[in-house]
């Protein structure tokens, strides 16, 4: 009998063991942790800078104001379409991306969520609804969407206090509730900039009007705030694996070039570039982990 509960209880472990490195699995891992910069002129410079991002084991993918984009982990520009304006974050689901747009226009039905198809980024479908749509991720077959902040004083206790949700059926996109407020305790002066999850945390980054406050918040399933900080991430970030003794790892871009007034008011503008870098969050705080910076030349193929 305890042979066979010795048997048992390795079984049970081995299970245990399996199931933990599926979970890892699931988070892509960098083939190599070097920082990259996107290749000069891979980025439209009319496209605007970049707005979210999302990662695979064999792609980057980002939204720009008025394109999708896809890179390998080197920097290498594999694909990219226009899309209409002004799209917001991107999340990969099932080999599907998902993109969050506001149309800028005062019209009825303000939001959309767009699907690609990962592999070439080709339209699959569209959805519309009243509020406009910002930050995106997917938790378990269910799109989670913020819808932009609060403006309205007799909601919460400031104009711009807190942020508008929705939930939408991913296969469908049809709305699976009532928009609601998430009230995360501090001021915003747009709505949720990115959203990503690791199938049991949300993680989300917001523009603040000071830099010294909190901007990025780690959420449990019901938005309840677990922690909130100061980390300028509002260009696109996502996960990624590698985590020790119990650290989450981020990757996330920076835009170079666009946000510069010289630049935009140049003759000849030079194109935008998203720089790429890595922070890990352990033990309640935020940190930078990228090391090694070199701005690559170009490969000669």
């Amino acid at each position: 009998m305890k042979r066979h509960g010795y048997a048992a209880m390795i079984a049970l472990a081995a299970v245990g063991c399996f199931a933990a490195l599926c979970a890892k699995a699931a988070q892509p891992v960098p083939p190599n942790w070097d920082p990259f910069l996107t290749r000069s002129g891979a980025l439209r410079f009319l496209h605007g800078h970049t707005q979210g991002m999302c990662v695979a084991s064999n792609a980057v993918y980002m939204t720009l104001h008025k394109g999708i984009y896809k890179f390998d982990w080197y920097g290498r520009l594999l694909a990219y379409v226009d899309a209409p304006a002004h799209q917001g974050d991107i999340c990969l689901w099932k080999d599907r991306l998902y993109t969050a747009m506001c149309v800028p226009e005062d019209v009825p039905k303000r939001g959309r969520i767009y699907v690609f198809d990962a592999e070439n980024l080709n339209l699959l479908k569209m959805g519309e609804f009243e509020k406009p749509a910002d930050g995106i991720t997917c938790m378990d077959g269910v799109l989670i969407v913020g819808l932009g902040p609060v403006r309205d004083p007799g909601i919460s206790a400031n104009p711009l206090r807190g942020n508008w949700f929705g939930k939408f059926d991913a296969e469908t996109l049809e709305p699976l509730c009532e928009p609601f407020v998430v009230d995360h305790g501090y001021d915003v002066c747009a709505g949720v900039q990115n959203l990503a999850t690791d199938g049991n945390l949300l993680y989300m980054n917001v523009y603040t009007p000071d830099e010294d406050y909190p901007c990025f918040f780690v959420m449990d399933r019901n938005f309840k705030v677990l922690s909130s900080h100061v980390f300028g991430w509002r260009h696109g970030f996502d996960l990624v694996g590698g985590g020790r003794d119990g650290a989450q790892r981020f990757v996330y871009a920076l835009t170079i070039n666009w946000m510069r007034p010289s630049q935009r008011q140049a003759p000849e503008p030079s194109p935008p570039q998203a720089l790429l870098r890595y922070a890990e969050l352990k033990d309640g705080e935020i940190r930078d982990i990228s090391h090694n910076i070199f701005f690559r030349k170009e490969w000669k193929r």
